[in-house]
């Protein structure tokens, strides 16, 4: 098969034909999906852009991607450091000199690095309200003072959405502006991202996508649209599939805003030595060789999205939803497309014949800051129970589910279970021990929530 863009240009129907199946499946009601590869690229819409009001999505409707902001956040800080403004392993307190957490040692010791690569330690969900004014990020990040530290410092990664607030403010004080105007005028502007941006002032006169979720058995908006401002460069870019395309042409062919080795570089394990999966520059790395998926997903409020390259068969591809199911369409049209047109076939987790693995030490409750999670026998097996403590976005309408959800576990070695085993959400998680040994962790959501 000749790859996923037809000689004419077009996506091949075969993908689209997938892709609505898929979305069908998780209830999304649009989806934008745009394809790089060997040099050419398309883009399409599927289905529309708000249910209460339909407009048709194409490749340049407007959708929020979330958490590839963040990748957007290191691009601009390895500028720096190409200029010689930044060193990846400068404290933070280099640049941010009354920067701090609650941990000491913390404050004084963690890295741009390990900002970058999630291994800082702290409280990952913190979400700050700080207002719209110019002094937002400021604020947040004086207002971390309070994070408590969840993981050594350096030793594992977990997801951390808190470690990209001071990232962003180091943007804004080498730039000595906004870290809005920092990133469309370095980065936006010279890849011809012309309508990618960060506020709804800016998007309204556009074609743009609204977030949707379930509740009680109805499709319904997902309220509010905007995230604080102080998490802009955490996953406040909005942005349509032509806007990605020209990211991924520079992602995986260079360009003007960044020299070779540090946007390779970026694309490389970079993080925990030992803790996989591996970790980059701001991506996610899974597999090796010419299937090497370098990637990083988003969820804005109702608005799930990936971005996904495979470097070695120069193939991008940007999947942007609306539902929150979408984040399983997502993650299937990527699988599918490297499926099909590459030959890779994703390898299903097996169990080790591992003797007398001891679940019962398993047991026990998990929590971050934001959720609770109770592994717990049953019968003869496992479950996950999980369940919301706090909203992640201020006056969400609807509420994030409350209640619990359990989930069927499946023990896979001496420290990794797959949750919800055969399912479309089927995922792994896995403990982390301390220094001593001793289970303290359990890494669900790429979070490591404390026992």
């Amino acid at each position: 098969m000749s790859g996923p863009i037809l000689p004419g240009g077009a996506l091949d129907p075969a993908l689209l034909t997938y892709a609505r199946e898929e979305m069908r499946t998780d209830d999304v009601p649009g989806l934008a999906l745009g394809v790089l590869h060997a040099g050419r690229t398309a883009t399409t819409g599927i289905g529309v852009t708000s249910v209460p009001h339909p407009r048709p999505v194409d490749g340049e409707t407007l959708f929020q991607i979330g958490s590839i902001s963040k990748t957007f956040t290191v691009t601009a800080l390895l500028q720096l450091v190409e200029r010689g403004a930044l060193d990846l392993d400068d404290p933070v307190r280099a640049h941010l000199p009354a920067f701090a957490v609650a941990d000491d040692t913390a404050s004084a010791q963690a890295t741009v690095r390990e900002c970058m690569t999630h291994s800082c330690g702290w409280e990952g969900d913190f979400f700050d309200f700080s207002g719209r004014g110019d002094d937002a990020l400021a604020s947040t990040v004086r207002n971390m003072a309070a994070l408590r530290q969840v993981t050594p410092r350096g030793r594992m990664w977990s997801y951390n959405n808190a470690a990209f607030y001071p990232l962003g403010r180091i943007i804004e004080t080498l730039h000595g502006t906004t870290y809005e105007n920092a990133v469309a005028r370095e980065l936006f502007g010279p890849l011809g991202m012309t309508s990618a941006c960060f506020f709804a002032e800016d998007v309204l006169h556009r074609s743009f996508a609204v977030g949707h979720t379930r509740h009680e058995g109805r499709t319904v908006l997902a309220r509010p649209w905007a995230m604080p401002r102080s998490a802009n460069p955490v996953g406040g870019v909005v942005a349509g599939a032509e806007d990605l395309m020209r990211y991924a042409q520079f992602q995986l062919y260079g360009g003007q805003i960044l020299g070779d080795p540090l946007r390779l570089a970026a694309q490389r394990a970079a993080g925990p030595a030992e803790d996989t999966p591996e970790i980059g520059l701001g991506w996610w790395i899974d597999g090796d060789g010419p299937d090497r998926i370098v990637h990083h997903g988003g969820g804005a409020n109702g608005q799930p999205a990936l971005f996904a390259m495979m470097p070695a068969r120069e193939l991008a591809v940007a999947v942007l939803t609306n539902g929150t199911g979408g984040a399983v369409t997502a993650r299937r049209i990527v699988d599918w497309i490297a499926r099909t047109y590459f030959g890779v076939r994703e390898k299903p987790p097996e169990a080790e014949a591992v003797p007398e693995i001891d679940t019962d030490a398993w047991t026990g409750t998990y929590e971050t800051r934001l959720d609770r999670y109770v592994l717990r026998r049953e019968g003869d097996g496992l479950v996950l129970d999980s369940s919301v403590l706090g909203e992640w976005l201020e006056n969400a309408d609807p509420p994030t589910v409350q209640g619990v959800r359990t989930s069927p576990v499946q023990p896979l070695t001496d420290r990794t279970l797959l949750i919800s085993p055969g399912q479309r959400r089927q995922t792994t998680a896995t403990l982390l021990t301390d220094a001593r040994g001793d289970i303290r962790w359990l890494r669900f959501a790429h979070r490591a929530a404390l026992r």
